[in-house]
């Protein structure tokens, strides 16, 4: 039975996310409330999935022993796979490791081509970069105006002559100040957790449009830094004057510049303490029920065990 709700809950995750927090407006006023929304119900979904096949696997009890107790029984499940008692308890344990095993290689998978790309990158711009207005930029001698970061020990912001051209000094200092928003707030990994899952599910919508959404809030947070410091109208500008395009693995000012345009040149709402209350309750509840389910189902099991061990013990 917990299995069968922790499967219920994370099809409710699965099918509620999506119509609840895509492109609805608030997510423009609170893009950091959507993305931690976005995040825990990728996890929220797929830790149910994973609880609920050990559940299956793993006597409840076993779990309340900790892990030495935990992997006795995956080996007793596996070691009897074929009788008949034994066949759905392999089965749930092999697609538990699967899908376990998917997410980690995944993650894995994705934060090594990004960093590969980014290193083949920066040793591919050296010939043609000299240093640029500030000791973390890099102007690169292309007529496309773009400007993009690139993440790493230390990150780099790379400017071609083309925005420097194109952009005024304050202009400039906004897009550099969006692209060390990027650096600052580590919005690559958050990326990268977002293409991890979405690699891992491909099937998944939540999946899907979790990670395109997340681009988009990641951008949303960087240009509120911008704005705060330069003024909203001063980064509009600057995004309408820069390509739309970005290389690769960069997060780059120039993206998706309508959507972003129509938002700052409408007055910043107020901030929302109430709002940010909620969506951190929402957040630990995503990511709780899960946890505190299982953890239920193995404390009722132990009690259920120990009571039938002291009745037996009384009777004899």
């Amino acid at each position: 039975m917990t299995s069968l709700l922790l499967l219920a809950w994370a099809t409710a995750v699965a099918v509620a996310a999506p119509r609840a927090i895509a492109a609805r407006p608030w997510t423009r006023t609170a893009p950091r409330i959507a993305i931690g929304l976005w995040l825990g119900a990728l996890v929220s979904a797929t830790g149910a999935v994973l609880s609920a096949g050990l559940l299956v696997a793993v006597p409840p009890t076993a779990l309340a022993t900790g892990l030495d107790g935990v992997v006795e029984a995956c080996v007793r499940a596996l070691a009897r796979l074929g009788a008949p008692n034994e066949t759905l308890a392999a089965l749930a344990l092999a697609a538990t490791a699967v899908l376990a095993a998917r997410l980690t290689i995944s993650t894995l998978a994705t934060l090594h081509a990004a960093r590969r790309w980014r290193r083949h990158h920066l040793a591919a711009l050296s010939p043609v970069s000299r240093p640029g207005p500030a000791v973390d930029c890099t102007v690169v001698d292309h007529a496309t105006p773009m400007v993009y970061c690139l993440p790493g020990r230390p990150g780099h912001v790379v400017v071609t002559r083309g925005a420097l051209d194109a952009l005024t000094p304050q202009q400039l200092e906004a897009v550099l100040r969006h692209e060390r928003a990027h650096l600052r707030g580590r919005h690559h990994l958050l990326v990268a957790i977002a293409a991890a899952f979405r690699r891992a599910l491909p099937g998944l919508p939540l999946a899907r449009t979790a990670e395109n959404e997340i681009r988009r809030l990641v951008e949303h947070l960087a240009d509120d830094q911008a704005g705060a410091q330069h003024g909203r109208h001063t980064v509009a500008a600057a995004i309408v004057r820069l390509a739309g395009s970005t290389p690769g693995h960069a997060l780059g000012a120039g993206g998706t510049a309508a959507d972003r345009v129509r938002r700052l040149l409408t007055p910043a709402p107020p901030r929302s303490p109430a709002r940010a209350l909620l969506g951190a309750a929402v957040v630990a509840v995503l990511l709780m029920f899960p946890l505190a389910t299982t953890a239920t189902a193995a404390g009722i099991a132990v009690h259920s065990a120990t009571c039938s061990d002291s009745s037996t013990s009384a009777l004899g």
